[in-house]
């Protein structure tokens, strides 16, 4: 298993390159309310973190799963 931190920095990764979002933001912040993550880039980050991680992901819980602390958390409980 991964370390959490290194999840997160592979997840900020991607966020950077599906979402374009650069700069700092908390692990709290709502990807989509609070850093405007449209639609499209979220079904690409979707499938870009199932690719990444090796999981699957159901789209229920991609859903519920609105921050990065919240990505790390799902994605480090699915491996």
């Amino acid at each position: 298993m991964t370390e959490p931190a290194n999840t997160e920095a592979r997840i900020r990764g991607i966020l950077h390159r599906v979402a374009h979002l650069d700069g700092p933001y908390g692990k709290s912040a709502d990807l989509f309310r609070d850093l405007g993550v449209k639609s499209m880039a979220a079904l690409d980050l979707l499938l870009s973190l199932e690719e990444e991680f090796g999981v699957s992901i159901a789209d229920k819980a991609f859903g519920e799963a609105r921050s990065l602390g919240a990505l790390v958390s799902l994605v480090e409980g699915l491996r």
